[in-house]
């Protein structure tokens, strides 16, 4: 898909999976181009004859807000689907495996991914999507887009599995510096393989940090940085290239306010999704009697329980399979 070349691009970052102790941490971003009479406006409103924010009167829209309200267990993936692969059809990738998503979306983290047993199944898990609602989607999308001179230019994403995480720990010692490093690694992809003059950065805030001053001149330290602001809500940066004016806001619930972030919410639930469909897989076709889980603390420790007393035969190692913290 060509890009359209504004000079103004609008990028969200947000995450899934960093409270379970089980499978992976994603962590994405969305981008799109915006024309300067643009900026500011409700993107939700711009784009609303193909994207909708909630579930109701969709009518052939794809769903793009919170991950959270967008997947619940018992509607299952389906809204996260077809908003994903609706926007990688637009940015010509059709993934039809779960490999091939990893290919589409993090694709230099595919090795660490097939390292271990439980992911070794990716290549044959297919994709069940209908083709042709997707590509009507997608037709849609790309011409809303276009009468607005929008652009999605990137969606890409970070793809941590728990050998990994659990790595990063080690070294690092601070689970939100994990996250925060991955984000900066995504800022700095951005800004390398794009060629845009100003840049807003909109990264959902987790837990109490306020202050990223510090964190941001030791990752980016060869950019002038200003403080805007730092309050309970927002964090506000500048940081100065000779050809580049990037703001970035560190906003709390940004992935319920801002249509970029909604979408790097739901790549990033929806990539996690597809990996611990793997993984149950792998457990239970080991041990029928085991139930699947979802990863997070308490269902993940009764995962684990279910491992030692109905399929102690199964052999894994914890420092590849759970996470430190």
């Amino acid at each position: 898909m060509a890009e359209i070349l504004n000079e103004n691009m609008i990028v969200g970052i947000d995450e899934a999976g960093l409270g379970p102790i089980l499978g992976p941490l994603v962590v994405s971003a969305a981008a799109f181009t915006v024309p300067d009479d643009k900026i500011g406006a409700d993107m939700w409103q711009m784009l609303s004859e193909s994207v909708s924010a909630g579930k109701k009167n969709l009518a052939g829209r794809i769903l793009i807000c919170d991950s959270k309200k967008a997947y619940t267990p018992a509607a299952g993936i389906a809204h996260l689907e077809k908003t994903v692969l609706t926007c990688l059809k637009y940015l010509s990738k059709t993934p039809q495996s779960t490999v091939e998503l990893v290919d589409s979306l993090c694709p230099d983290n595919k090795q660490k991914l097939l390292e271990r047993p439980w992911y070794k199944n990716i290549d044959v898990q297919k994709i069940k999507f209908n083709a042709d609602e997707i590509s009507i989607s997608a037709g849609a999308l790309k011409k809303n887009l276009h009468e607005n001179k929008i652009g999605l230019t990137v969606l890409k994403s970070v793809c941590l599995e728990a050998g990994h995480y659990n790595e990063l720990i080690d070294k690092i010692r601070n689970k939100s510096s994990v996250v925060f490093q991955i984000v900066c690694r995504l800022i700095s992809e951005i800004l390398r393989g794009s060629r845009h003059k100003n840049y807003h950065f909109i990264i959902d805030r987790q837990g109490g940090r306020m202050r990223y001053a510090p964190h941001l001149r030791t990752m980016f330290g060869e950019m002038e940085l200003k403080i805007l602001k730092e309050e309970e809500n927002i964090s506000s940066y500048q940081l100065i290239l000779p050809d580049k004016n990037i703001k970035m806001d560190f906003i709390v619930k940004a992935d319920a306010d801002f249509l970029p972030a909604c979408l790097a919410s739901m790549a990033s639930k929806y990539l996690r999704e597809q990996l611990m469909i793997s993984l149950n897989n792998y457990f239970i076709e080991k041990c029928a009697e085991l139930k699947p889980t979802a990863g997070y603390w308490t269902d993940g420790k009764r995962f684990l329980d279910d491992l030692k007393t109905i399929a102690p035969h199964i052999q894994y190692n914890p420092n590849q399979f759970i996470r430190s913290r």
